[in-house]
């Protein structure tokens, strides 16, 4: 893989495939996009101790601003892409455009929404990024009943730390 390597999506595995390309030699131009306004940070800890309040955001963070100037990676966080040129190898965004030798697509997934009326009102959740957990923190309130759609790890995860919290829980 040669020339300009323009990697969307800036979560873990955007982060691991500059890191891989740096150490595997790649010596080209490596730009790495993400529509978060946070650099590469862990999600694993977002259902738990962020969410818990025992970690604050810059902790989760997966490198250090130096690493990134270290390894000559260009990191645009807040930048969503609008358009994929294929044909002339070209990201648009709000801001310009992008040109690309090759294109890693690493744009993670966003949280489903089941077909449930209501899903949209004020006090329904999803957990995705450091973004959604600011939103319920404030929900959160000892005495509260908080009922959680989804038994998977994020959900018991959620659940768990509300219990924690003096809150009601319904899985």
């Amino acid at each position: 893989m040669a020339g300009h390597v323009v990697i969307l999506g800036a979560g873990q595995a955007g982060l691991t495939t500059a890191q891989t390309l740096r150490e595997a030699g790649h010596a080209g131009d490596i730009t790495l996009v993400g529509d978060e306004p946070a650099p590469p940070y862990q999600r694993p800890p977002l259902s738990k101790k962020f969410l818990a309040g025992e970690l604050t955001a810059d902790r989760l963070e997966l490198k250090p601003a130096a690493w990134f100037a270290a390894n000559h990676v260009r990191l645009l966080t807040g930048v969503r892409v609008d358009a994929i040129d294929r044909a002339n190898r070209r990201l648009a965004h709000a801001g310009g455009e992008i040109a690309y030798d090759t294109l890693v697509l690493a744009t993670g997934t966003r949280a489903r929404k089941p077909p449930i009326p209501g899903i949209d009102l004020p006090g329904v959740h999803t957990l995705r990024d450091i973004a959604d957990v600011d939103r319920m923190r404030g929900a959160f309130v000892a005495g509260r009943r908080l009922v959680v759609i989804g038994g998977g790890y994020i959900g018991l995860e959620v659940a768990a730390v509300a219990r924690g919290l003096g809150l009601e829980v319904v899985v």
